[in-house]
């Protein structure tokens, strides 16, 4: 049995190939997750962290809990994927599952909805964060491509674990926000967070030696477009993504510091440092 069928039994009889399926789950997912933008929004007005943020903080703190929902959904379908699935290695090229098929509608749906989201800061707030939205647009577009021609489930399935650090990084995020860096739960989620990007070096590791197992049939079957796709973010991801944000949260975990509001050391009264009260 398929980790989908878990879910509900109905969505593995789901036939996931018609283009009137796919749009329909790409599109409740990006709903979901835009529903639950709004409700975050919602229930931290009765925080006073939120409501003394800045009204970018505020967007990119309702943007850490949807990226941390999300990164737990990848979590779970990638470790299914690696060690349970034994469907998608079959043929690492054209084999699919129900799951697969679920899981990838599920991530086009919230590429969508995070690609817009940062589409609007970037242009709002006239500040651009570089690998983040090549990282974003290149998993939006290699995802999509994926669901075109069908091809690469067993990558884009097993991949999908890369998101394990995305739920302890919104922590660290929203816990330095309130002002608790010295706490020994701050510190914690850190050292959690380090060891996740840690893993993502072993995962990618994995996804090369997959690729070294296989290669004959990839070379031979895998269309180009997808191919493309994967190994360019493949090579970005194992040799300056993951690198590059492991010392960064490696040197965070050293001396808390902000880097997405540089300023927020200077204005903790306005970035919703917690209240101490006698």
């Amino acid at each position: 049995m398929g980790l989908v069928e878990h879910i509900h039994p109905a969505l593995a009889e789901v036939d996931y190939r018609k283009w009137t399926v796919k749009v329909t789950f790409i599109f409740g997912s990006f709903l979901f997750f835009a529903a639950l933008y709004v409700l975050t929004g919602l229930v931290s007005m009765t925080t006073w962290t939120y409501r003394n943020l800045r009204e970018k903080e505020k967007m990119f703190w309702k943007l850490a809990v949807v990226r941390a929902m999300y990164g737990i959904f990848c979590t779970v379908v990638g470790v299914w994927a690696i060690f349970v699935d034994t469907e998608l290695e079959k043929d690492p090229v054209f084999a699919t599952s129900p799951t697969s098929y679920f899981a990838l509608t599920v991530t086009v749906g919230f590429f969508v909805f995070e690609c817009g989201a940062i589409l609007i800061s970037d242009i709002v707030y006239r500040k651009v964060s570089i690998l983040l939205n090549i990282h974003h647009w290149l998993s939006l577009l290699g995802y999509t491509t994926l669901m075109v021609t069908e091809a690469a489930h067993c990558f884009g399935t097993k991949g999908l674990i890369l998101e394990m650090s995305t739920p302890f990084s919104a922590i660290c995020w929203t816990v330095l926000k309130a002002g608790k860096a010295d706490s020994l739960f701050w510190h914690a989620n850190q050292f959690m967070l380090v060891h996740t990007f840690h893993l993502r070096s072993v995962v990618e590791c994995f996804m090369w030696y997959l690729t070294y197992q296989h290669w004959e049939r990839i070379w031979s079957a895998m269309p180009l477009s997808i191919f493309s796709f994967l190994y360019i973010q493949l090579i970005l991801v194992t040799f300056l993504m993951t690198p590059y944000w492991t010392y960064k949260k490696t040197q965070q975990m050293i001396t808390p510091v902000d880097w997405n509001f540089e300023d927020s050391e200077a204005n903790k009264a306005r970035n919703g440092e917690a209240k101490k009260t006698a």
